[in-house]
């Protein structure tokens, strides 16, 4: 969301000719030169932003779905009676041992337990959920990226540096360096 709101800042710089949101065009591009590629920037960074808006549209979340948050304090005379889902909510309510679920877990694993009993709700509340997941990873690879790629290492291939980054397996580099070390010896 934040780039939501940077992204016309952005193009708002570049109808003035300001690239200082990027950097490495900025000190290619001389100081009273005109850049051809800023009309193309512009409709880029213009598409982008239809693009983020589609994307991030399904991850808002209405009154009417605010139990997806917290489905037991969730007042049901907010939602429509016409909702069939307002049964469903009703039932899961009602239930301690889900109850009891809820608080011990995560929210997106809650609403992945309940997939079985209550296939309805579970998939609503994860539609509004996943995009929020995948904008964190994309996050953390953005984050992983610019710690690996640095200006003095501007033409390194990253590939097998990311996968490592962002695996949630602990590598284990002594073993790996003594295959290597008894690989060259043979």
């Amino acid at each position: 969301m934040l780039y939501l709101q940077k992204l016309p800042i952005w193009i708002k710089r570049i109808e003035k000719g300001n690239v200082a949101n990027f950097s490495s065009l900025d000190e290619a591009a001389g100081a009273d030169e005109e850049l051809p590629i800023l009309t193309e920037m512009k409709d880029h960074l213009q598409e982008l932003i239809k693009s983020f808006q589609g994307y991030f549209h399904h991850g808002e979340v209405s009154v009417e779905q605010r139990w997806i948050r917290d489905p037991f304090i969730f007042n049901l005379d907010s939602m429509d009676d016409s909702d069939i889902m307002k049964d469903d909510l009703v039932e899961l309510q009602a239930n301690d041992r889900i109850r009891m679920e809820f608080e011990s877990m995560q929210l997106d694993m809650f609403w992945c337990e309940q997939l079985k009993l209550f296939p309805q709700l579970a998939e609503r509340a994860l539609e509004v959920l996943v995009p929020f997941a995948t904008t964190y990873l994309c996050e953390a690879g953005f984050s992983a990226l610019l710690h690996i790629k640095t200006k003095a290492r501007n033409r390194l291939d990253a590939s097998d540096d990311m996968r490592v980054a962002l695996s949630k397996k602990e590598p284990r580099f002594s073993i790996i360096i003594e295959e290597k070390q008894q690989q060259k010896s043979h």
